[in-house]
């Protein structure tokens, strides 16, 4: 850190120009956030050539752009560890490093983050930096509004790339980039000069005519819009010009809260990335001469977005909704094919929900794509708005279950237990390929809402003999134990299935639904055995698991439930396989966890 604010303009830009290169160089074989990292560069370096951090607080609005902060804050001799286990976690926390000033992964609490710290530090300077896309998000608008300018120590970097995860939308992200060219002046000119001209006020008035026009050329720009907030606006200004962002960070008045709005180019310095901006913003291994992604086989989001392909061909009342997330989620072709039945409403999870509810009430067939760890920013609107009045909006919960490389803010492992607290939904989890298939079919005629929660796997090719609502299959007998596997738990015990065969005499089940769960089944089969083990890839306390075993409990059937799921933690990053093995959901693991719940063993 000392060495960096020693160091010539010349020197620090040859350092953003290393810094690029092993961003790239790291990237290209653990995955990650390329592009907007390599946007950020020079501001980063800016940043911490300015401030003196940690005394003074730099904090970052989701995270993922993060890495150079990370490398200029002694971290990088281990930023060749990122994503890894073990190793760095892809995005600000405090536990790593005492400059990561907040958890961050979630859009959109940056700002309110950074108002408690400044607030709380008078004395210290606060920048944060923020993406355009963000201020789309309701508590982003919500802490700007409070702020109103009178944190004098804070400073709002907007970092308008034009992009966030996909392309940004919206009328917020809109005034952000929006050019006012000169024939909107030549028109408005000539209309005022008219007006005035016909009532012969023309040389009176000249300048107050000139007065209108400055005043709605500030109303409709960038800085217009945070003047009236009580901001102190600059920009917009290159963000990747050095030697002026560090001259525009030194200079602070002091007298209002700044916004400093700078432009960058997402992907900067590495040509497919800045070719394609949205495949580079979160993207697994690839070849670094090429581009092309390495080893990239279907996932539940690939059928997903084939199979609405087909209903959206089908049945002319389906819509479909993503919070910033179309590519991400699998909808991208659809949108092409239909972008009027496609809502993109950015990194607005509560207002998605609220809005697929009122078409739901108007009779369409609304299908709400989004991530599980993302859904429960909108839990409350879930509740109110689509629950209370049984309308039938359809969640596709993607990442659903243990995620990898993410980490502690991306895991979907908590959907199960806060919505079965939500009377009313339905759940589902396919175990395979073509149940997911016909589970959406199923998800056409529904009457209240469902959620069907899909992991980041490859589908398991599994065909049942039959598929309805609400039912379970049972694939191999047994005669003292039975396995119910929820979802994707089903795939991991069929890859063990021979060995465990060899081990103990279990009947395994293939469990989608877990409400409604299939009480029938339960209330025929269960009698018959010892032991039934419950199999889930969610948090074990008030999950799937205690579910059936209330349901046993409170029928007086004389069986033993027992749980096996996520324990009460929060799962670090690292591959899917190694965070599953850590809590003996796969492989030998999964084996030997059986053999001693069941066998006692």
């Amino acid at each position: 850190m000392e060495d960096l604010k020693k160091m010539s303009l010349k020197e620090l830009e040859d350092l953003c120009g290393d810094i690029r290169s092993e961003i790239i160089e790291v990237v290209c074989k653990n995955g990650g956030h390329l592009g907007p990292n390599l946007g950020v560069v020079e501001l980063s370096t800016a940043l911490h050539y300015v401030y003196n951090s940690p005394v003074d607080k730099i904090v970052w609005d989701v995270g993922h752009q993060s890495y150079v902060h990370k490398m200029l804050t002694g971290r990088r001799d281990r930023f060749h560890t990122i994503r890894k286990r073990g190793g760095l976690g892809p995005f600000t926390d405090p536990n790593e490093s005492i400059h990561d000033q907040f958890i961050s992964g979630h859009a959109g609490s940056a700002l309110s983050v950074s108002a408690g710290l400044a607030a709380a530090n008078p004395d210290k300077n606060v920048a944060v930096v923020i993406g355009d896309a963000s201020f789309a998000n309701g508590t982003t608008l919500e802490a700007l509004n409070d702020i109103n300018g009178k944190l004098k120590n804070l400073t709002i970097i907007i970092n308008d790339n034009e992009m966030s995860i996909g392309e940004n939308v919206g009328a917020i992200s809109g005034i952000l980039n929006k050019v006012i060219n000169s024939s909107f002046y030549l028109k408005l000119r000539k209309d005022l000069r008219y007006v005035l001209s016909r009532y012969n006020l023309t040389k009176p008035i000249v300048k107050p005519t000139e007065r209108v026009e400055q005043s709605l050329r500030s109303i409709v720009t960038p800085g217009g819009f945070f003047n009236i907030l009580g901001y102190d606006y600059i920009g917009p200004i290159d963000g990747h010009n050095l030697e002026k962002l560090i001259k525009i960070l030194e200079e602070n008045s002091k007298e209002r809260t700044r916004v400093i709005h700078i432009k960058t180019k997402k992907g900067m310095g590495y040509d497919p990335a800045e070719a394609d901006p949205e495949s580079f913003h979160g993207i697994g291994p690839f070849d670094k001469n090429t581009g092309e992604t390495i080893g990239k086989s279907q996932i539940y989001s690939d059928v997903f977005g084939a199979k609405m392909e087909e209903i959206f061909a089908a049945d002319e009342k389906t819509v479909a909704l993503s919070s910033g997330m179309i590519k991400g989620t699998g909808l991208k072709n659809v949108w092409k094919k239909y972008p009027e039945r496609v809502h993109d409403t950015g990194m607005t999870e509560g207002h998605t929900v609220t809005f697929a509810a009122a078409l739901a009430k108007e009779g369409l067939k609304p299908y709400v794509a989004i991530y599980s760890t993302f859904l429960q920013r909108a839990y409350s609107h879930l509740i109110h708005d689509v629950a209370i009045l049984k309308l039938p909006v359809r969640f596709i919960l993607d990442r659903a279950g243990v995620v990898a490389d993410d980490g502690k803010t991306h895991q979907g492992i908590f959907d199960i237990a806060y919505l079965l607290t939500i009377p009313d939904i339905d759940i589902a989890a396919p175990t395979s390929k073509e149940e997911f298939s016909k589970i959406l079919d199923m998800s056409l005629d529904i009457k209240k809402p469902l959620a069907v929660r899909i992991p980041k796997d490859t589908p398991l090719d599994y065909e049942f003999p039959a598929y309805e609502y609400g039912k379970w299959n049972k694939v191999s007998d047994g005669s003292r134990y039975m396995i119910i596997a929820c979802g994707a738990m089903f795939a991991e015990i069929m890859k063990i299935k021979d060995k465990l065969d060899e081990k103990i005499d279990a009947a395994i089940v293939s469990a989608a639904w877990i409400r409604p769960f299939d009480k029938e089944f339960i209330n025929r089969e269960f009698p018959k055995y010892e032991k039934v083990l419950i199999l889930e890839d969610g948090i074990e306390k008030s999950g799937f698991g205690t579910e059936i075993l209330e349901y046993v409990n409170d029928s007086d059937i004389d069986t033993k439930i027992i749980r096996k799921g996520i324990r009460q933690m929060f799962l670090p990053h690292g591959k899917r396989s190694e965070l599953l093995n850590d809590e003996n959901l796969t492989g030998e693991s999964l084996l030997e966890d059986i053999l001693t719940k069941v066998l006692g063993k």
